[in-house]
């Protein structure tokens, strides 16, 4: 049934009965009118062509405009002071005005009621009447759906995951949505009145506005990739700038969606250049390129194109391979894998294995294949990177066998590939957690040791991200037992900066803790313990003098206690590094960081001998004054172990491969070489090949004038000396007859008998040095 139509009506006598019996005709059976005749008000019924009036009088008050659909009104009765009230409760609504003029050119004076207005101008005939009726209730409606679609927009552009701004001419935004107010990192309320310089610098903002002006002058929209720089980073963006029509049909300000195109454009910019290379680099790579078809079933088609090493590797000719594919070259074992393959290509567009491939003749090679899709002339094809791992296959089998070298270490070590899934775990480890390798062989399989999940998923992520972390935290055995460690993790990478590895060392400190609260609790507990601890342990007042010691101190640093007692803490600390020792004091007692700080530093013995060693400190009060209780542990062996893991081939190596240093290791009883990092060769100018086979040329290629200080400080037979602590310059004579000066500093290793097993040096090229370089 169709709803009812309420008007007031406001003209003379004879005029609103032609209205009232227009109305009454009309198509519409449901209209009520409010009549203004006589200086009063009446209320008449239209239905079915008839027209009743209520006896009951109408006042103005009563009527609210909210209700009615429409006004018919003489503009005579404008100025009328009886009409006053329900006129401006008329101007303040929205509701539709039809005036009744003397002529269609009359220009109101006086109220002015919202620009609704419609003009009816004398004489008119009833279907005209009907008409202006339909276009007033039309341009209600229109209006009426132009909110609803504004409100609809203003939701739309809330909601929506892109950047949406409007700017005006002047380029002063003067709307955003929280896209965008996230995106610059600003709350939209402060946002709005900001102008296109504020965030943008002036030449990329200038070329915004010459944009944003083109499509007002022009009321044209248009679409235009540009890069930008927000918070000092280099974005791209796709831009589509739209007019916004005033409702007069003036273009005053623009509609801008941006989209974020950085990972796009970088995609573009790399395949670019990629595509202006790839010939050079396809044929003279070091690694076999293949280019091969995707069959319609997913599978590996026929080469498409071989560079000239795949062909030298696998032993055919270039036109014996295009009559062949993928599938014919590796063994029925990688063939049962490649199927996986192809789906994860097909899924995520590369892909990267290892493959056993076999050459014309039937020998077998390891290979490590990196496979990326790419279209080529509308067809979708793989381009597959070979590379000859065969050696660095038995080099990894060589690392494991050094591995089993660290399975008698106390601390649990493992090492997981750098998707978090350990593949190696010594005997500590295993007998610590109670886990098995293929129980954590799984991506992120650790982080069940992790007491907070959530702490353990975050280290695993630094570490896979390249980063190192260490610190205290608590970890959980397979039968739920939760005890505090202390862990040193960190990402193993090759000679190109790219992570292969996780390596991770963790101690159980649960001791360490029990030791710490006993000190806290009693005296007397704590005296008994300290007097039977492993580690040394001193206590320091405010002056920083040795209060006490413990039975410890005496292996470690060789003083009796009678002979430490009231010496300065520096006493202990080798002078160089003394500076740095008492900025981490400072800062530790300046930040309160509380019980269990630890960091490392170095020890100096009675005899001068230095080594490295771990500090926990912990500061206290009583009776006003300031004590600090440091636990002191010697980390040489921890270090050694530590380094030679890092120096073994890809994993122990990386490390000094990257280091200008020359570092080595000396049996000291057969002044045999141990170990030389790869760095030798840039300063001796020899290779370590040639040093093994004969361990003298190292020595023979020193100055004649500086061999036998060399030889003495080395082996140690120079004693306690200055030079000895810090160190000895020498020059290096090259087999092309170049000089180079070195400074060598060496350090004894001493073990639990406290006898000298291992002699380290480290010799630095100080050729271009200068005073002003530092």
């Amino acid at each position: 049934m169709p709803e009812p139509i309420l008007i007031l009506a406001m003209t003379d006598d004879s005029e609103t009965g032609k209205i009232i019996q227009t109305l009454a005709h009309s198509n519409h059976p449901l209209i009520t009118v409010f009549n203004w005749k006589n200086q009063g008000w009446e209320k008449l019924h239209c239905e079915n062509s008839k027209v009743k009036t209520e006896d009951n009088p109408v006042y103005p008050e009563s009527i609210d405009p909210v209700s009615l659909d429409l006004v018919i009104m003489d503009e005579k009765l404008q100025d009328n002071i009886q009409l006053h009230t329900i006129l401006e409760k008329i101007k303040e609504s929205d509701i539709p005005v039809i005036f009744i003029t003397s002529n269609s050119n009359n220009t109101l004076e006086g109220i002015q009621i919202n620009q609704k207005e419609i003009y009816l101008s004398r004489p008119f005939e009833p279907r005209e009447l009907i008409l202006t009726m339909q276009t007033a209730f039309y341009k209600k409606n229109v209006e009426r759906a132009l909110h609803e679609s504004e409100n609809k927009y203003r939701i739309l552009i809330e909601n929506a995951d892109d950047p949406i701004a409007i700017v005006d001419y002047q380029g002063k935004f003067t709307l955003v949505n929280k896209s965008a107010a996230i995106f610059f990192s600003c709350e939209e309320e402060k946002f709005q009145g900001k102008t296109m310089w504020e965030l943008f610098p002036p030449e990329i903002a200038d070329l915004q506005m010459k944009n944003i002006k083109k499509v007002i002058d022009t009321g044209e929209g248009r679409i235009f990739e540009n890069k930008s720089i927000i918070r000092g980073k280099e974005y791209f963006f796709s831009t589509n700038i739209q007019p916004m029509p005033l409702k007069n049909g003036e273009v005053g300000s623009v509609q801008l969606i941006a989209r974020d195109i950085t990972p796009m454009k970088m995609v573009e910019n790399a395949l670019k250049k990629s595509e202006e290379k790839f010939r050079e680099v396809f044929n003279n790579a070091n690694d076999g390129i293949s280019l091969h078809l995707i069959e319609e079933d997913g599978s590996p088609g026929k080469f498409y194109e071989v560079n000239d090493v795949v062909c030298q590797r696998l032993g055919y000719c270039k036109e014996e391979l295009l009559e062949m594919g993928p599938l014919d070259v590796i063994t029925p074992e990688t063939n049962e894998k490649l199927y996986e393959v192809m789906r994860t290509i097909n899924s995520k567009g590369k892909a990267t294995f290892e493959a056993i491939q076999v050459t014309k003749e039937g020998g077998l090679l390891t290979t490590e294949i990196s496979n990326h899709v790419f279209t080529l002339q509308g067809r979708e094809m793989i381009m597959a990177i070979s590379r000859d791992i065969t050696e660095r296959k038995k080099t990894e089998r060589q690392i494991l066998r050094i591995l089993a070298g660290i399975e008698g270490a106390g601390d649990a070590i493992s090492i997981a590939m750098p998707d978090g899934a350990n593949f190696y775990q010594n005997r500590a480890f295993n007998e610590l957690f109670g886990y098995s390798v293929e129980e954590l062989n799984i991506p992120l399989g650790p982080v069940k040791l992790f007491a907070d999940l959530e702490l353990g998923r975050y280290i695993y992520q630094t570490i896979m991200n390249g980063n190192r972390w260490d610190g205290e935290l608590e970890m959980v055995t397979e039968s739920g037992r939760i005890f505090p460690a202390y862990m040193q993790a960190n990402a193993i990478k090759d000679n190109k900066n790219r992570i292969i590895g996780l390596i991770c060392v963790l101690n159980d400190i649960t001791e360490r803790k029990r030791v710490e609260y006993a000190l806290k609790t009693s005296e007397e507990k704590f005296r008994n313990l300290a007097q039977t601890a492993m580690d040394a342990i001193i206590i320091i007042d405010g002056e920083e003098r040795i209060i006490f010691s413990n039975n410890s101190l005496e292996r470690i640093f060789d003083y009796r206690a009678e002979e430490i007692m009231g010496q300065y803490i520096d006493t202990l600390i080798p002078q160089r590094y003394m500076e740095e020792f008492q900025v981490k004091l400072d800062f530790f007692h300046q930040d309160d960081l509380g019980v269990g700080n630890i960091f490392e530093s170095f020890g100096m013995r009675k005899d001068g001998s230095e080594f490295p060693l771990e500090m926990s400190l912990n500061t206290w009060e009583a009776e006003g004054n300031v004590y600090t209780t440091f636990i002191i542990r010697d980390i040489t062996q921890r270090k050694l172990d530590e380094f030679k893991l890092k120096m073994r081939e890809d994993i122990f190596q990386l490390m000094s491969q990257n280091i200008d240093e020359v570092f080595w290791i000396i049996d000291p009883l057969t002044g045999q070489i141990l170990y030389m990092s790869q760095s030798y060769h840039k300063i001796w100018g020899r290779s370590i090949s040639n040093l093994y086979q004969n361990p003298r040329s190292w020595i023979e290629s020193i100055h004649p004038r500086d061999q036998e200080k060399f030889i003495s400080y080395i082996f140690g037979k120079n004693g306690k000396t200055t030079s000895h602590r810090e160190g000895i310059e020498c020059s290096v004579i090259r087999p092309d007859g170049e000089k180079r000066r070195i400074k060598v500093r060496a350090y004894p290793v001493i073990n639990q008998n406290k006898e000298i097993y291992r002699r380290i040096g480290i010799a630095t090229d100080i050729s271009d040095w200068t005073p002003d370089s530092g």
